[in-house]
């Protein structure tokens, strides 16, 4: 189902059957993210490959005659109205066939991101789209946005990123140092001392001291790599969920980690990340980690100018 073209990977953005990507706030989304990145945006509708329960025809070739061309149908009124609403957007669609998840993935693989909406429907529709949301965020090989159906552009200029472990945290850091840049935003690095449980022995003020020490040197690693982006660290006590929750309130966009699927996180989005995905009013963007370690690039500091290597 692919289709290739040259220049900057696309920002591919899901259309459900409605043709508005569970509500137009990833649309939104998916938009502005190409014009900040001088790129442009894949809309990608898949059709399904069996008629809703009840539904009856004569052959399977006329089922699946009907089911694409009604898939068509969608996609072209939402390309249409995306390309009515921000004409300096290259748009281009994707019509895909059978199972939701693999084909979504599929479509994003060559992209730089992939966003999709989080809907605010009740009952079975709503837990058959948010299966699907999150089969695409656990098994998408680029970052995967998830956008509240009512999101409207912020201009806060911040990017949040939630590090759960200072010590390793290099993958993630040169993703969101790097989203930051793109964006012309400033980034706020924050990590979360879980409170201990009741009658729990209290934690060791060295402890923390040295917590603080690892997130502030992983973070001066790379801002050092990037010299024009403003970065702050906060270490936050309390419950995670929530603590990532009110740090997102004032920036653009939550940043998280999906670990690499090893003996030590073996399933693929945490606890955490879910959560969050679920009730977050910021996007929130899952970066996949490839399990290996990152450190920042050596920078040379010659006549006051930065040299990469």
């Amino acid at each position: 189902m692919m289709n290739v073209r040259q220049g900057p990977p696309a920002i591919v953005v899901g259309i459900d059957a409605d043709g508005t990507g569970q509500g137009s706030g990833a649309l939104r989304y998916a938009i502005g993210q190409a014009r900040a990145r001088g790129s442009w945006v894949r809309m990608v509708h898949v059709a399904p490959s069996v008629l809703p329960e009840g539904g009856m025809w004569p052959t399977q070739a006329r089922e699946t005659t009907y089911l694409r061309r009604a898939g068509q149908q969608v996609l072209d009124r939402a390309v249409s109205n995306a390309r009515t609403s921000a004409p300096d957007v290259q748009v281009d669609p994707l019509l895909g066939h059978g199972p939701v998840v693999p084909e979504l993935v599929a479509a994003a693989a060559d992209g730089a991101l992939v966003v999709l909406g989080r809907e605010s429907r009740r009952g079975l529709e709503r837990l058959i789209t948010g299966a699907t949301t999150l089969g695409v965020t656990e098994r998408s090989s680029v970052p995967v946005v998830v956008v509240p159906a009512d999101w409207e552009p912020s201009d806060h200029g911040r990017v949040v990123v939630g590090v759960k472990s200072p010590g390793g945290a290099g993958e993630l850091l040169s993703h969101a140092f790097a989203t930051a840049a793109v964006l012309g935003s400033e980034l706020r690095v924050v990590h979360v001392k879980e409170a201990p449980e009741a009658g729990a022995a209290p934690g060791h003020g060295t402890d923390e001291q040295s917590t603080a020490r690892m997130l502030e040197t992983a973070v001066h690693e790379w801002s050092a790599a990037f010299p024009d982006v403003p970065v702050e660290t906060s270490l936050l006590h309390g419950e995670p969920v929530a603590a990532l929750l009110g740090a997102a309130t004032d920036g653009d966009i939550l940043v998280l980690a999906r670990h690499h699927r090893d003996l030590r996180h073996l399933v693929r989005l945490g606890p955490v990340p879910r959560a969050v995905l679920g009730s977050s009013t910021t996007p929130v963007e899952i970066v996949p980690l490839n399990g290996s370690p990152e450190t920042a690039p050596l920078v040379l500091e010659r006549s006051g100018a930065f040299l990469k290597t």
